[in-house]
């Protein structure tokens, strides 16, 4: 092994395998650092010099926030991928980005290996692997921490004490897991299901208990299943999610605490925060039933479920996975138009929406008279049409009937 370039968000997990694939492995060490919007994004700079320190020979920063909205986020909104009870994706969303990155980089600098630093019970693990081997299955694929055993946070830390590599005390993830489409929480100290979630836990919402009296309403622009403006205002993608998560954040809107199927077997306790993935998603689901025919409506969920646990199983560069954004693609080009919604006490409510693309007509839904243009003389003939025979059985002809019981 010469060179490996390993996915570094400066946390103890990735600062431990710094040191150890120079230590173990032998190997001449290249890092990335992803800028994905997270709250620590500002202090990539630092996470470089830390690198450094430990003796790198070459650091990457890159600001992956426009590509991460535009080639990973909106495709999955415009698929309505939510996985299981709530979760929308956003740490499940930047691995396959983070990994195109790191491969990008390993072909630039005529490395043989990638690595990284994902914790052994972790999804992320398996999504980094599959992505490294879609994307380049000649790269070797190093997890440092699971060869040599290092499971927990406790054992890291006597590790990086022992080594006497300074780290921050307050980290406690393995992985990053923020970034601009939300933010997913891990602690050493998991709650008992009958517990509440502590609230020094959230950083991107307040507590609905102490968010303002007064409603705020806004209005969000799509066209063809994409938002691009709020209150009329066009705006990049990226800072229209920022500008979303301040907005809903400050009502309390966008918090999930729930129970989730893990890809390695086991069920864990999973807490969410997403402001602005939890507006956007009610507010494009809201025009979708605007304009969209019945049997589509129908139909598209089924395709959004299995989109979504496909972005889950670490699955994005599959053929299936973008077989449905062709379907996608198709589905959502009239969802178009305009959504206002209601931010107040942590909930996201609609409160109007139009588009020209509308489906919805006033004087055929009317009950009124006076504007009724729906002929209603055809209704007879279309109810016999569509009914059909249903034979009842009573419960003592059923077979199942017990005769001791009559």
């Amino acid at each position: 092994m010469k060179k490996v370039v390993l996915a570094f968000s400066g946390g103890i997990g990735t600062t431990a395998c710094l040191d150890l694939l120079k230590r173990r492995y032998q190997a001449e060490v290249i890092t990335l650092t992803a800028n994905l919007g997270q709250r620590a994004s500002a202090n990539t700079e630092s996470l470089s010099e830390h690198a450094w320190e430990q003796g790198v020979s070459r650091t990457f920063v890159e600001d992956l926030r426009s590509r991460f909205v535009t080639q990973f986020v909106w495709p999955a909104l415009r698929a309505s991928a939510v996985y299981e009870s709530g979760y929308m994706l956003s740490s499940a969303l930047a691995r396959p980005l983070i990994v195109s990155e790191v491969v990008r980089i390993a072909r630039e600098v005529g490395a043989d290996s990638i690595a990284h630093g994902c914790a052994t019970k972790s999804n992320d693990q398996i999504r980094f692997e599959n992505s490294a081997a879609a994307l380049a299955p000649d790269l070797n694929v190093i997890s440092p921490l699971r060869d040599a055993q290092l499971f927990y946070a406790d054992d890291i830390k006597k590790y990086l004490k022992e080594r006497r590599i300074p780290w921050k005390e307050s980290e406690g993830c393995f992985s990053i897991t923020e970034n601009v489409w939300g933010t997913t929480f891990q602690w050493n100290q998991v709650p008992d299901t009958f517990d509440p979630v502590p609230e020094s836990h959230y950083r991107l919402t307040v507590s609905p208990e102490k968010t303002p009296k007064k409603a705020e309403e806004i209005t969000i622009t799509f066209e063809a299943g994409i938002p691009t403006a709020l209150e009329g205002e066009a705006l990049d993608p990226v800072a229209l999610i920022e500008t979303l998560v301040k907005l809903a954040g400050r009502h309390g809107v966008g918090r999930v605490d729930t129970f989730e199927d893990r890809l390695i077997g086991i069920k864990t306790r999973d807490v969410y925060e997403q402001p602005a993935s939890t507006v956007l998603h009610k507010a494009k689901t809201a025009l979708e039933n605007l304009v969209l025919s019945r049997d589509l409506l129908l139909f598209k969920p089924s395709f959004s479920k299995r989109y979504a646990q496909l972005v889950y199983d670490g699955l994005w560069y599959s053929e299936l996975r973008q077989a449905f954004d062709a379907f996608f693609d198709r589905a959502v080009m009239h969802v178009s138009g305009d959504v206002r919604m209601r931010l107040h006490h942590g909930q996201a409510t609609l409160v109007g929406v139009r588009s020209k693309n509308s489906l919805y007509s006033r004087r055929q839904a009317t009950m009124s008279s006076a504007d009724d243009e729906f002929d209603q003389s055809n209704v007879e003939g279309l109810v016999k049409t569509m009914t059909r025979p249903i034979r009842v059985q009573s419960e003592r002809q059923h077979p199942l009937w017990s005769r001791e019981l009559l």
